[in-house]
């Protein structure tokens, strides 16, 4: 399934960093649009998070690496705070994909 038109409007900002070391300002922004794709109901894997960033041809594989590891650990947070949600079965594999 590919990334919502609502996450890669979210994603957008992610475009402009292009330092080589990642300050705490890029770091918070970083986290905070991944919160904020998840907080509003959207969901993604990460490797569509990782095609993404591939299809971004200016973008250093440093900060390309510290994005997907902060997709990665807000994604585990938001799915450990919410153990119950259902999910997406959309194959019939019982999650096992």
């Amino acid at each position: 399934m590919p990334l919502s038109e609502r996450t890669l409007a979210l994603l957008t900002p992610l475009k402009s960093i292009d330092d080589t070391i990642i300050g705490s300002e890029q770091d918070d922004l970083i986290r905070d649009i991944f919160k904020k794709i998840l907080s509003s109901g959207d969901s993604y894997k990460i490797d569509e998070i990782e095609n993404w960033l591939d299809n971004r041809q200016k973008i250093n594989p440093v900060i390309a690496e510290r994005i997907l590891n902060v997709a990665h650990y807000q994604k585990a947070k938001f799915d450990a705070k919410n153990p119950l949600k259902m999910a997406d079965d959309s194959c019939g594999c019982g999650g096992d994909c």
